[in-house]
């Protein structure tokens, strides 16, 4: 295998361009196919970059994961840049970047721009009254599959139901890094009597800087905590509503672990609360974006358009996605030797099992916002069972319940 790599290595390294169009190519199609959320992403990498491409061995991929897993920012966009990166520098890890995201930011911008131009609540369409419980039954599906993987000891169940518990209760931005900080510092307490026993002994392939220096990575570090300062202080100081939206959606990308649905109790406090969506237009957004493939982190290009239109989205979806893509470049040349220490991957068993916590919380918080009748529990337990139990796809299930609304609404079953 490690003769292999260096014949390949020796093949593509006088060609960067040759890697580039590889990267453009293998990454095209990738944003439209990209369904069933981060674990179906990271599986459709695995099967794409390793199994049938073989940029990556077995060991490197699992590594990136590790490393993705451990930084704040979408796990599944981070393992893109970073599967684009070892193929073919920076470069190709910011091509892999915006390839894989623009289908999902593309049709989500549009949908917040409509809703906010042409849509208001007394005429929305009525199947969206049927899709409203499904976006709940799609967020519990996600929850119970992450974590039957994390939660699986009585800690990591105490630290689930302590993410849950303040996800109802507090509902305040701060609340959840600070949670999720102290899940990490309760298992590297709790376990480190067991930190011998965590010594990598895997013998994986080394993984160094892939093109990226050590003084640009601490220049991209300093870019990235110097940004979260910078916007924080800056908006205590002035009162502009574009400077909200940018520090609001970096602040969220900064501060969140494990992406995905673990972003949404964030969210939802960050634009609901203050008014700049509505209940409703949350729902429908996030009904929207769980039908289409990419990461979820798209939704903060509709947020983005609801609550300030252009400006407002371009606002929203850099801020969201510019805190992950500087750490995991900021990152890389250092990982290898992070890795090594114990505690590390100690601590990360408590940050992901109470991030799952923040997952089942928010399904009790969209239920009670969407309070749905007896019609629209129906609805949820049917995609929930459908998607949870015979493998439906998310979108055909979000699909599925739309024509259920409509069907109920023409007969009068109120939702």
């Amino acid at each position: 295998m490690e003769e292999l790599t260096a014949n390949s290595d020796l093949e593509i390294t006088p060609s960067l361009a040759r890697r580039l169009g590889e990267v453009a190519w293998a990454f095209l199609p990738l944003g439209w196919i990209a369904f069933g959320g981060p674990q179906a992403h990271i599986a459709l990498l695995q099967e794409r970059f390793v199994a049938r491409r073989r940029w990556l061995d077995e060991q490197r991929f699992v590594e990136l994961l590790g490393l993705g897993q451990g930084l704040p920012g979408p796990t599944s966009t981070q393992m893109v840049v970073a599967v684009g990166t070892a193929r073919a520098g920076p470069l190709g890890g910011l091509l892999a970047f915006l390839l894989f995201l623009y289908p999902a930011a593309t049709i989500m911008a549009l949908a917040g721009l409509g809703v906010a131009t042409f849509l208001d609540e007394g005429g929305r369409p009525r199947w969206l009254d049927g899709v409203q419980p499904a976006t709940v039954a799609l967020v519990a599906v996600a929850a119970w599959r992450l974590g039957v993987a994390v939660v699986n000891t009585r800690l990591t169940m105490g630290l689930m139901l302590l993410g849950a518990v303040v996800t109802v209760l507090v509902r305040q931005p701060w609340a959840f890094p600070a949670t999720l900080a102290l899940g990490g510092v309760v298992t590297a307490v709790a376990l480190r009597s067991q930190r011998h026993d965590t010594i990598d002994r895997s013998g994986s392939v080394p993984l160094d800087n892939l093109g990226i220096s050590r003084v640009a990575g601490v220049v991209l570090l300093l870019l990235f905590f110097g940004l979260l300062a910078g916007l924080i202080l800056a908006r205590l100081a002035l009162d502009w509503s574009w400077l909200q939206i940018l520090e609001s959606f970096y602040r969220t990308g900064a501060l969140i672990f494990g992406g995905g649905q673990v972003v949404l109790p964030m969210l939802s406090a960050e634009v609901v609360e203050p008014g700049w969506v509505t209940e409703q237009q949350f729902l429908d957004g996030l009904a929207l974006m769980l039908a289409l493939p990419g990461p979820l982190f798209s939704f903060s290009a509709y947020l983005g358009a609801v609550a300030g239109g252009v400006p407002g989205l371009m606002l929203a979806f850099v801020g969201l996605f510019l805190p992950g893509a500087l750490i995991i470049f900021g990152v890389l040349p250092f990982w290898e030797q992070v890795r090594r220490y114990p505690w590390v991957r100690i601590a990360l068993m408590g940050v992901n099992a109470t991030a799952i916590g923040l997952v089942v919380g928010v399904v009790f918080l969209l239920w009670e916002r969407a309070d749905p009748s007896a019609g629209g529990a129906v609805i949820a337990l049917l995609s929930f069972g459908s998607v949870m139990f015979f493998r439906v796809p998310g979108a055909r299930g979000l699909f599925g319940a739309g024509g259920r609304g409509w069907g109920f609404g023409l007969g009068g079953v109120v939702l």
